[in-house]
């Protein structure tokens, strides 16, 4: 095993299974569990309240199987900005598209997302009987999409990225949370009544980064 210092936490690496692991780690003592991140930029970031080797690695080794699934689903994830700072690409409707000298990916997204998804929001608004009180658009790092309790919606820029059906499902997934603020069983028969090939759509976002940074 080895460990050392760098800006953003202490870099350890330990052996399981013949495998080795890197990871980042932050300790910190106000926290009441060990948390385990897999970055697909960052790697494998680890916080702890424990400072305590021994009882992070052995929790890590509970947890290599997982962790190991997690990376080599995040190697085959496309990201937008190694996409775009080595071909000169972006991803449009699912496919990869050379950008116009006069765009930035940002102006691009913001261009194609904005009025795409308005439209399939009013149209499946209307197929679903619900209505958003408010629509609004951002740049998230993580989240496709969010409902709050007051029924606003919020869609992350990079949406035209994905390819149509994927977007179509985010947005039927976030109406279907104005009549189901949770992710209980209800809630996905919702959804698979509007779009019954959803689980499709759940498997392609997996390979999709919402984040261009």
């Amino acid at each position: 095993m080895s460990l050392t210092k760098s800006k953003v936490g202490l870099i350890k690496t330990f052996m399981y299974e013949s495998q080795t692991l890197s990871y980042t780690l932050h300790v910190n003592p106000r926290l009441k569990h060990l948390y385990i991140q897999v970055h697909p930029e960052k790697g494998v970031i680890v916080k702890s309240p424990s400072p305590s080797l021994l009882y992070i690695e052995k929790v890590l080794s509970e947890k290599a199987s997982w962790i190991f699934t997690k990376m080599n689903a995040s190697k085959g994830r496309i990201l937008l900005k190694q996409l775009f700072e080595e071909e000169g690409k972006i991803l449009y409707l699912g496919e990869p598209i050379l950008l116009h000298v006069s765009q930035t990916p940002q102006s691009f997204y913001t261009e194609k997302t904005i009025p795409l998804v308005m439209r399939l929001v009013e149209e499946w608004s209307f197929i679903m009987g619900v209505k958003p009180t408010k629509i609004s658009f951002r740049r998230a790092k993580k989240r496709w999409g969010s409902c709050s309790y007051k029924n606003e919606l919020s869609f992350n820029l990079t949406l035209a990225q994905l390819p149509l059906e994927c977007i179509t499902y985010i947005v039927i997934h976030e109406l279907s949370h104005i009549t189901h603020k949770h992710h209980q069983k209800a809630f996905w028969e919702c959804v698979e009544s509007f779009m019954p090939e959803y689980k499709r759509c759940e498997k392609i976002l997996k390979n999709h980064s919402p984040s261009f940074s």
